[in-house]
């Protein structure tokens, strides 16, 4: 017994540097389970976080392909832009830096400012303009004064078109810019001219085109049919606008007065 317990005491009392280490000893029982369980939280903690994470592109689409861009989309039957095109507007730098910026230093486009709605006005004396192209006489003779345009004003408010302009101001300014000042100096003398051709004129030559359009359209069967229809367009229509004139003043003097 001595010598069992002596034995005993002695294993009891061994250092630690004799003992085996931790990886050379048999895993205790459920320990393979816990190392699972671990594993899968750790995987379902990180799968938001990679979930965050860009996804890293291939070296082969990483690089950015050069895209090619013609006004034919590459169609071998469209037009060819360096053929129809003069090389002074051929794209869009030599059509702003030289083509616009050769006549026009301060246009819209190039600076960005606002029109200059006075200082363009007075460049090109568009009051004297109006004065002598006879427009103003020609609207007199067909019974139009600045007492019916005064009617016309609490319809604007009434629709809401000043509040409209207000929104849109600077495409407004543009607009008047130039659609109305630009071709002011040319388009007044034409526009007086053509208004002091009498109403029953227009009223022919609108009935005359309307008739060569039906033909043409209908039963015409040569080859430039649909050309001279095109070209007859135009006349149509501003003999149409014109023969309605004396109408659409006769409206506006039927307005209530102000």
């Amino acid at each position: 017994r001595q010598s069992s317990s002596f034995s005993a005491g002695r294993q009891r009392r061994e250092p630690r540097s004799c003992r085996g280490y931790l990886w050379d000893r048999e895993p205790a029982p459920g320990t393979s389970k816990m190392a699972r369980r671990a594993a899968l939280l750790v995987a379902l903690a990180a799968a938001p976080a990679s979930s965050l994470v860009a996804p890293v592109a291939p070296s082969s689409c990483a690089r950015r392909q050069r895209t090619r861009v013609q006004e034919s989309f590459g169609f071998d039957f469209a037009e060819d832009q360096a053929e129809n095109t003069a090389d002074g507007i051929l794209g869009e730098r030599r059509l702003k830096e030289e083509f616009i910026r050769s006549y026009k230093p301060t246009a819209t486009v190039l600076e960005g400012k606002p029109y200059p709605v006075f200082q363009e006005v007075q460049e090109k004396r568009i009051l004297s303009a109006t004065v002598n192209s006879g427009l103003l006489q020609s609207l007199d003779n067909l019974g139009l004064g600045l007492g019916d345009v005064e009617k016309l004003l609490p319809f604007l408010d009434k629709f809401g078109l000043i509040g409209l302009v207000r929104k849109n101001l600077p495409l407004a300014i543009i607009a008047t810019g130039y659609l109305l000042i630009e071709p002011a100096p040319f388009l007044l003398p034409v526009l007086g001219l053509l208004l002091s051709i009498p109403t029953a004129a227009w009223t022919a030559v609108a009935a005359v085109t309307t008739g060569a359009e039906v033909y043409l359209n209908a039963f015409a069967s040569f080859e430039d049919a649909g050309l001279v229809s095109l070209l007859l367009a135009p006349l149509l229509l501003i003999a149409g606008v014109l023969s309605l004139v004396p109408t659409a003043i006769g409206a506006i003097k039927s307005l209530p007065p102000v």
